[in-house]
């Protein structure tokens, strides 16, 4: 039997979510051994998009184990699909979990090549920011409820790091575009 697990419909995070408070402990918060790199790194061009979607990964799995959750490892099926629907939400401005295709995002994922043979649960999360780091647009989706939810459960095995540069809504000028693909 086919499940999926969507959480948080279009939950869109601007800048004003996105204050972060001097005293909030956060992974990766602060340079040093076993931190995160270009965490704090506003993506800009492609490099620098390679480099934050790593970091995106490192968060994530420092977060999940503070929590002693096993880490989750990216795989290239889920990446596709995450970068797949980010790609398309910022080329044609919109921002939903549904495609305008009506695709899932199971759908998406099977189209990837992620689980064709067995039944899967999968989630997703989305965020997006005018200028978003790696660190704001993680430390945005654990305040929230339904996000936080997605990243620290500890079904989650896989994960795949769409991170596109775009806004996904019209008239917002550059920006990070961020979706997080999770199977178990």
């Amino acid at each position: 039997m086919l499940r999926r697990r969507l959480f948080a419909s279009g939950f869109v995070l601007f800048a004003a979510v996105l204050v972060l408070h001097a005293g909030t402990s956060f992974a990766g918060r602060k340079a040093g051994p076993g931190a995160c790199a270009a965490a704090g790194t506003v993506p800009v061009d492609d490099a620098t998009r390679r480099q934050a979607a790593r970091a995106v990964l490192c968060l994530v799995n420092r977060l999940r184990a503070a929590r002693a959750l096993r880490r989750v490892r990216a795989s290239r099926p889920l990446r596709r699909a995450a970068a797949s629907h980010g790609t398309d939400m910022v080329r044609r401005k919109y921002f939903s979990h549904v495609g305008l295709d009506g695709a899932s995002v199971t759908t998406r994922v099977r189209r990837s090549g992620y689980a064709r043979v067995r039944p899967i649960a999968v989630s997703e999360t989305l965020a997006w920011a005018p200028h978003g780091s790696p660190r704001m647009l993680v430390r945005a989706l654990m305040r929230s409820r339904g996000h936080r939810s997605v990243l620290l459960d500890r079904r989650q095995r896989h994960i795949g790091v769409g991170l596109v540069l775009g806004a996904p809504v019209p008239g917002a000028g550059q920006g990070s575009t961020l979706v997080l693909a999770f199977g178990e």
